[in-house]
């Protein structure tokens, strides 16, 4: 599908107007079709949704250079301008009938799924797939990329961010998948890979749903669950989410710290690693499940009717 002379005369075009792109649109189009293999599309979907992220942002070409190569931060105006873009470019998508499968998906991949996006503030399924996925790798690239106003994350903390903002930004069902395509290891995990021997995805779910039941003031988290009964059941899918992101090392951390109460310097000692590590990885894993509670458990339980509280 990329191939296609109306999508490499396009690309040619997003380049010329700006140079960062040729290699963001690779990427984009390149973790676009990985996801959407990965979630079981057919070869046709998977190519097709790989020409619409070669040409996503299409629409950037009728965006004056002032404003899409400002270094600085933009202003309420220039931002405006911005958002047009992906209208502008299913507009110039017109004139290529060829292309009518791309349409939906240059002109809605800046929607959310909690439907604050634009243009026209879609949510949920009402979002085409394919721009739920070329969503997902366009914010993925974008924060592990260079950029003139930012530095480039690593990937690992790129990663995370998809995660903390499942079912806020992204489609949650489609940050499991591709959290579940990318697995991170660092050289202290590899090491103590043998500590997780016999903790498997239930344990490690169960660890994490005791930690995320565990307000910030310490309170204990039976105390907290009677306060929100539903908590746990709705914080399923990103529980489930985050503990498929913590690398083995991570996971034995959780379990020593959270169940058997162990403090750190115990177990820096256990593990043989420094205090430091095991104190940076806590606060890492504390970071993603805050993440959890505030984009995605603590807006549904606002969000829930008195009659399913009373149930």
């Amino acid at each position: 599908m990329q191939d296609q002379p109306p999508i490499s005369f396009l690309t040619t075009l997003i380049e010329a107007k700006e140079s960062q792109s040729a290699g963001h649109c690779a990427r984009v189009a390149s973790i676009a079709a990985g996801l959407a293999a990965a979630i079981g599309l057919d070869s046709g979907q998977v190519e097709s949704i790989r020409g619409t992220a070669l040409i996503h942002d299409l629409g950037k070409i009728t965006i004056p250079d002032a404003i899409l190569k400002k270094p600085g931060q933009l202003t309420n105006e220039e931002f405006g301008i911005i958002r047009q873009h992906p209208t502008a470019g299913e507009r110039l998508l017109r004139a290529f009938p060829e292309l009518e499968f791309a349409r939906s998906g240059v002109l809605s991949h800046h929607e959310r799924w909690d439907g604050h996006g634009y243009p026209a503030r879609l949510e949920g399924n009402d979002i085409p797939l394919p721009a739920r996925i070329i969503g997902i790798a366009d914010s993925f690239d974008a924060m592990s990329s260079a950029r003139p106003y930012s530095k480039a994350r690593p990937i690992r903390e790129s990663v995370h961010e998809i995660v903390r903002c499942a079912g806020g930004q992204f489609d949650p069902d489609l940050a499991i998948a591709f959290a579940d395509m990318l697995h991170f290891r660092d050289p202290v995990a590899r090491r103590k890979e043998e500590w997780a021997v016999g903790m498997d995805a239930g344990q490690i779910r169960g660890t994490l749903f005791d930690v995320v039941a565990t307000d910030r003031q310490g309170c204990d988290r039976e105390r907290n669950s009677a306060r929100r009964p539903h908590m746990l059941e709705k914080s399923a899918p990103l529980v489930t989410l985050v503990a498929r992101s913590l690398s083995s090392f991570e996971r034995l951390i959780l379990e020593l710290h959270y169940i058997d109460r162990l403090p750190c310097s115990e177990i820096s000692e256990v593990l043989e690693v420094t205090e430091e590590q095991v104190n940076m990885t806590l606060a890492d894993i504390r970071a993603r499940i805050s993440g959890v509670r505030r984009t995605f458990v603590d807006t549904l339980c606002e969000s829930v009717g008195t009659a399913t509280l009373v149930a």
